[in-house]
């Protein structure tokens, strides 16, 4: 059995399974005290541990532990570089790219085989394209919704909003609504900005959607968008066999 760990700057996704065969999943608050729920895996005896990190070396540190004392195996930390199979990194400098970027690009070849498009609605909002030969074209990086929210609290000393608003796009009527709302579509619109650009050169657009933000964005894009939840832990089997 193996336990793939996706670590994020706000959660960490993990999941326990046997060949095809999901065991276990859950989700841990990356800073949390505990994670106890990775370590009552050991009744399992998983073989290997296989990590995404982009949480820094203190959260490394901690998922070392854990492996060595729960399951007494070597954490397995996955790396970008130049290429993996027929996949080939846009960037100047491959280790620069971000491990669950690279792993997500990974998957999303892997699913498609063709030109296609990952976006990623986390804590940031990330876009990398794959052109017809595997080759990473790059990308683009900026603010997730919930940063957004974040920077405007911070930057301003009246905004307080309310995080049980229902998002939508319509105008907002009272500041949480403008803020969420605002936010909310200025997320949505570069995303519709890459489907139709796409469409106007190819016709249609092979997307693959993951993040926490996702399912929100999915109800307002076409049903041709793929939702992988967990496009990263995917693309720690290919990075990592």
């Amino acid at each position: 059995m193996i336990v793939d760990i996706d670590i994020g700057n706000t959660r960490a996704k993990w999941r326990l399974s046997a060949g095809d065969e999901i065991i276990e999943c859950g989700v841990i608050d990356t800073q949390c005290e505990s994670w106890s729920a990775l370590a009552a895996l050991r009744s399992h005896r998983p073989g290997r541990v296989r990590v995404s990190n982009v949480a820094g070396e203190a959260v490394a540190q901690r998922i070392r532990g854990i492996a060595a004392k729960a399951f007494g195996v070597d954490a397995e930390f996955a790396l970008a570089c130049e290429s993996v199979g027929k996949v080939v990194s846009g960037y100047e400098e491959p280790e620069r790219l971000g491990i669950d970027r690279w792993l997500a690009i990974l998957a999303a070849w892997e699913l498609f085989g063709k030109q296609c498009v990952v976006v990623d609605a986390g804590s940031a909002l990330t876009f990398d394209f794959i052109d017809a030969r595997a080759a990473h074209l790059g990308g683009y990086i900026v603010p997730g919704r919930q940063m957004m929210i974040d920077a405007l609290f911070g930057g301003t000393s009246g905004v307080r909003v309310n995080s049980s608003q229902v998002l939508g796009t319509d105008h907002g009527q009272n500041t949480d609504s403008a803020v969420q709302n605002g936010c909310f579509a200025m997320t949505l619109a570069l995303v519709d900005k890459i489907i139709l650009e796409a469409n106007e050169e190819q016709g249609s657009i092979n997307m693959v959607l993951t993040g926490g933000d996702a399912e929100l964005l999915l109800t307002q894009l076409p049903n041709t968008v793929v939702h992988k939840p967990d496009l990263v832990l995917d693309g720690l089997a290919l990075a990592l066999p």
